[in-house]
């Protein structure tokens, strides 16, 4: 695509091999729509769209604005996307997204071109000298592509981060991100801040908890050090099958692997394993059973019910849940034992107290309107010196 043209409709990019292809798309029953790009090989094949790039995830565009959308390479290099807004006997144009690189020289080149390779990347190049201006590759969404650098820059303390989608018809940042840390470990992280799971350190051959990347020899993983940082790079043969490696909406960290024979993909290694050890994946008051038989491994407490039931059915279960009932300050109430739980992701909320015996655990908790949880273990013989966690307002 060169400057001055554009996308618009159900016009697309394809790259020059045909495995992948940029246009509009709307995820599922959405009715809102993006520009992405999508393993096009896959696409013709199940008639929908594997997307591992998006470029205006947080800022959707409008049944109504989509038929004057654009997708364009200005004159100037600037790629953007913005629609034209009718006012008053006027157009004026909206701006969604622009791939915003302080880099781009600001003067007009006939030669510059917009190319989507066939590794999924989508450049902003000068064909008169080959400089790349911007690429997606910099600045990914939630999938980690043959080719890509996932990496830390220990001048900028940047990188490169994947994101989840918030749901799956949403690709709007979700609540988990995994990102390189300076000692080449891979990060796993809830809501931006916390951090709930680590690869450890590569080993030469793989991430020290990741032996699963030593499966498929079509693989070729590399940790690379450079002045600046480091960052780490996989290529694939020429011969390998479409594969997404991705974070997906519920935390994990997956490859798959397109499968011919049954035209559908597989995964073939995903972390954190099982599913409940992935932080707040249910959210609040809520259990994560991994061995739970049905369509979920979320439900509710007793007394609770989903607050948002069609996030639950998109996946999505942070909202968690909310009582069914109202309870008063002051009610002669009591608490639902919950036997066999592992309080490892929320222990650190809580707040510590050691008492004479468990009893007086349940009273103090009683005694405050804004205890809604307790615990105890003994740290002592005979049943002496409980260890009393309290947990107040929301878990």
């Amino acid at each position: 695509m060169l400057a001055g043209q554009s996308l618009t409709g159900n016009r697309t990019l394809v790259s020059k091999g045909g495995k992948f292809e940029l246009g509009f798309f709307t995820p599922g029953n959405s009715q809102k729509y993006y520009v992405g790009i999508w393993f096009k090989q896959v696409a013709s094949v199940q008639k929908k769209k594997n997307i591992v790039w998006v470029a205006n995830r947080n800022k959707p565009i409008s049944t109504t604005d989509l038929s004057s959308s654009e997708f364009k390479l200005l004159e100037d290099g600037q790629l953007v996307l913005f629609f034209m807004r009718a006012m008053n006997n006027y157009s004026s144009e909206v701006l969604i997204w622009s791939a915003n690189s302080t880099t781009l020289k600001r003067v007009i080149d006939s030669s510059i071109k917009v190319v989507l390779h066939d590794n999924g990347n989508l450049a902003v190049l000068s064909s008169s000298n080959g400089n790349i201006m911007w690429q997606s590759f910099d600045h990914p969404t939630n999938s980690f592509l043959p080719g890509a650098k996932l990496g830390y820059n220990n001048v900028t303390n940047t990188g490169q981060i994947l994101t989840s989608w918030r749901n799956s018809e949403d690709p709007s940042e979700g609540f988990y991100s995994v990102k390189v840390e300076p000692d080449g470990s891979v990060s796993f992280i809830w809501n931006r801040l916390h951090k709930f799971y680590n690869s450890g350190v590569w080993n030469g051959h793989y991430l020290s908890n990741f032996p699963e990347m030593q499966i498929g020899l079509q693989f070729s993983y590399d940790y690379r050090t450079y002045a600046n940082g480091s960052y780490f790079i996989y290529s694939v043969s020429d011969e390998t099958p479409p594969l997404h490696i991705f974070i997906d909406v519920s935390g994990q960290l997956k490859t798959a692997i397109w499968q011919s024979n049954t035209q559908d993909w597989i995964v073939i290694w995903t972390k954190p394993m099982p599913l409940c050890q992935v932080y707040g994946i249910c959210g609040a008051l809520s259990i994560c059973n991994d061995n739970n038989i049905g369509p979920s491994i979320c439900q509710c407490l007793p007394g609770f019910e989903k607050h948002n039931p069609k996030d639950w059915d998109l996946l999505d279960y942070s909202s968690g849940c909310v009582r069914n009932t109202s309870l008063w300050c002051g009610d002669k109430g009591d608490f639902q034992v919950m036997p066999n739980t592992d309080l490892s992701q929320i222990i650190t909320s809580a707040n510590v107290l050691v008492v004479d015996d468990a009893r007086k655990c349940k009273s103090t908790c009683l005694q405050n309107c804004s205890c809604n949880a307790y615990a105890y273990q003994s740290t002592g013989g005979n049943n002496k010196n409980i260890r009393c966690l309290l947990w107040y307002g929301s878990i």
